[in-house]
Formats: C-alpha cells, sequence, structure tokens
C-alpha cells in the first residue's frame, strides 16, 4: 500500500497534466513531446527503469563518497516517516514513470474527443474562458475512463508489484507470492489470490460511487 500509493499521486500529477497539454494543441511541438514521452514511457521496462535509476541515482553517488538514495528495503512508516519515504521514493518514481505514459496517452486521447463536442464549441462561443473550457467542462466528462483505469490499476498493483519488489528488495504481497510459489506453499498462494481478488472488487466500488459524483447522469437506485 506504501508502495502503490505513492506512486498513485506522482503518476497522477505527471500523466494528466502531460495528457491536457497535448490535447489542448493536437500537432504542436508540446503535443509531440508528450506523445513521446507516453510512448517511451510504455515501451520501457520497469525492470530497466530501475535498474537505471539505481544506477545513477544509489551506485554513482556511492562510488563518489555519498549517499543519495539507499539501493533498498523498507522502513515502516510509523518508526520514521523520513526514512520510509527516502527508502521509497526510487520505487515510487519507476512504477510511476512507467504508468504516467499510460495515463498521459489516455487523458490525450479522451480531452480530444470531448474537446469536439458540441457543448464545448457553444462554451467557447459563449465567451467562456479557456481555461474553464478545459478544467470544469471538458476534462470533468474525460475523467471517467480515467477513473475506471485508475480504479483497476490500484486494484491489480495492490495485489503485487511483483518486479518493483524484486528489483528494490522489498517484501511485499509480490515477493511473497513469489516466494510461496517457488516453495509450493499452497495456502499462502490462495491467500494472496483472494487477497488481489478482494482490492480488485472494492477499488470498483469505489469507481462506481466516483460515478456518481462525476456524472449527473448516473444515479443511485
Amino acid at each position: 500500500m506504501s508502495l502503490v500509493g505513492g506512486a498513485v499521486v506522482l503518476w497522477l500529477l505527471i500523466g494528466i497534466p502531460v495528457g491536457v497539454a497535448s490535447a489542448r494543441k493536437p500537432g504542436s511541438l508540446r503535443d509531440r513531446i508528450g506523445q513521446s514521452f507516453a510512448m517511451t514511457g510504455i515501451s520501457f521496462p520497469t525492470f530497466v527503469l530501475g535498474m537505471i535509476l539505481l544506477y545513477t541515482l544509489y551506485s554513482l553517488p556511492a562510488k563518489a563518497g555519498f549517499l543519495l538514495f539507499p539501493p533498498s528495503g523498507y522502513i515502516e512508516l510509523s518508526q520514521s516517516p523520513v526514512q520510509w519515504a527516502w527508502h521509497l521514493i526510487l520505487p515510487w518514481i519507476t512504477l510511476a514513470l512507467v504508468t504516467a505514459a499510460v495515463y498521459a496517452r489516455l487523458t490525450r486521447a479522451q480531452m480530444l474527443e470531448v474537446l469536439g463536442e458540441d457543448y464545448i464549441r457553444t462554451a467557447r462561443a459563449k465567451g467562456v474562458r479557456e481555461q474553464s473550457v478545459i478544467y470544469k467542462h471538458a476534462f470533468r466528462s474525460a475523467m471517467t475512463p480515467l477513473v475506471t483505469q485508475l480504479g483497476i490499476d490500484i486494484g491489480v498493483m495492490l495485489g503485487g508489484v511483483i518486479v518493483i519488489e524484486q528489483v528494490f528488495g522489498l517484501a511485499g504481497v509480490g515477493s511473497l507470492a513469489v516466494q510461496a510459489v517457488q516453495t509450493q506453499d499452497r495456502p499462502v498462494i490462495i491467500g494472496v489470490v483472494l487477497l488481489g481478488g478482494l482490492f480488485v472488487a472494492v477499488a470498483n466500488i469505489l469507481v462506481d460511487i466516483a460515478y456518481t459524483r462525476l456524472d449527473a447522469r448516473v444515479r443511485t437506485a
């Protein structure tokens, strides 16, 4: 939960602004940069990015005689919030950069579709400020697919981010699942699968609740 929670904040802060900026001026230099970021992130393996970050932000500074980030391990939040965040920064960045690319591309596609709607042209014709058109009208309508994707990603990742945990030495659910498979520990395997299913189910329920807030056409029975 610590790994996924921090990464979610980062990838939303990176991916959504990049997608919105690209959609506002399609075909521009800004759009091409955003598209390049999205394509690079989507095609970049997480373990490769993790190893690059470890080499550049841990190994090289360590050779120079100072420690910029720890290579692995986990400190409990209750024990030391600063140490907790310090040990998770590199895993957060690794997971966030790859996932932010997906959200940048999805945000751009949804925004381009919404910005072509009649009510957006009507709002602009009535003299509504461009910022209000983008964020109050267009982005609100484009958020529904983003919330759906976010719920799926959080649910799946809470069930274990195996690659990230292995690269950075985090003893999470993914590492537990790998260990259980290697030792043929069936009760633990069943428990991990059930836990992952629970996370996905809860995430989907929260997504449905969010729909009622985002879209006035959705009503609860």
